[in-house]
């Protein structure tokens, strides 16, 4: 019955069209997914960050977002095995006896972000943790590789705000829900990974063949970028009706 109020009813793809017409309903309209156009904005608006930038230097950064403490066990042991890699870990929760683990379990030396001043002397730390909110989405424009959390409980946090700046993706195994998702697995782009081998067995032919990186790289990109424009879709369906 709420169905039956809307004039015109726009939708993500031709599944969902398939399904409402199966109810009696011709009045939708695949417009496609407007999170495509908001993380392309975000990109757009990505800022500088002096810390990022003093802290990665000249080296390839790997951004692990939103990550729970199962997605940790398997980055430390990553973050171990790859002392030339410089790596950010934004936990979803500021966790205090989680931030202190990836502090103490790291070998090559962890900062926190919200401790770093002017006259921070970075050096040879490995690690920086993210405990703050409100710029991982310009930290991604940093990054090489990235990894996303949730993977391990409810489901996977946003991976496409990494996807749009051409990253290579990884999460762990619950990731079903999310259409992209299963979309860039298929294309090669993200992977889904279940143990710390798995991970590192992804990792190695990205960090070390610059072919296989920039392959992946340029699938993630351009996934993102063919998947835009339902916002203007929307807006111009209601406005010159």
């Amino acid at each position: 019955q709420a169905l039956e109020s809307f004039d015109v009813m726009f939708v993500q793809n031709e599944e969902s069209k398939k399904l409402l017409a199966t109810l009696g309903f011709d009045n939708v309209l695949v417009a496609g997914d407007t999170r495509f156009d908001r993380v392309a904005e975000i990109a757009r608006a990505a800022r500088r960050i002096d810390v990022i930038d003093r802290f990665k230097g000249d080296n390839r950064l790997f951004v692990a977002g939103s990550t729970w403490e199962p997605d940790e066990e398997l980055l430390i042991r990553l973050i171990n095995d790859n002392p030339d890699v410089k790596f950010v870990v934004a936990p979803h929760e500021m966790d205090e006896s989680r931030i202190a683990r990836l502090m103490a379990e790291t070998k090559g030396g962890a900062l926190r972000y919200t401790q770093c001043t002017p006259r921070t002397s970075y050096g040879s730390r490995q690690v920086l943790i993210l405990d703050t909110v409100g710029i991982l989405a310009s930290v991604y424009g940093y990054a090489t590789w990235s990894y996303i959390g949730g993977g391990f409980g409810v489901g996977i946090h946003n991976t496409l705000e990494a996807a749009t700046f051409g990253l290579p993706i990884a999460f762990g195994p619950n990731y079903g829900k999310f259409k992209e998702a299963r979309d860039m697995v298929s294309l090669g782009c993200a992977v889904s990974v279940r143990t710390a081998g798995e991970l590192a067995a992804w990792f190695a032919p990205l960090r070390d063949d610059e072919e296989t990186l920039r392959r992946a790289s340029r699938t993630a990109k351009d996934y993102t970028a063919r998947n835009q424009g339902a916002t203007g879709i929307i807006l111009r369906s209601i406005f010159n009706s």
